[in-house]
């Protein structure tokens, strides 16, 4: 799904009534030097996570 499809029906409203579906809940961790790790649930273990986070211009 993309992106901006999320979000021109979140601007009118609740996404999911124009078939859109909701966005998945993730568990976020914040690491002791700065890093951040993303899980589906609190018993799954991280499918992304990164140590050393850069800021970056697109």
């Amino acid at each position: 799904m993309r992106a901006r499809e999320w979000t021109v029906a979140a601007t009118y409203g609740d996404p999911t009534d124009y078939d859109v579906p909701a966005l998945p809940t993730w568990r976020v961790e914040r690491g002791e030097c700065g890093g951040i790790a993303f899980a589906a649930t609190d018993r799954d273990e991280p499918f992304i996570a990164a140590e050393r986070l850069v800021r970056v211009r697109r």
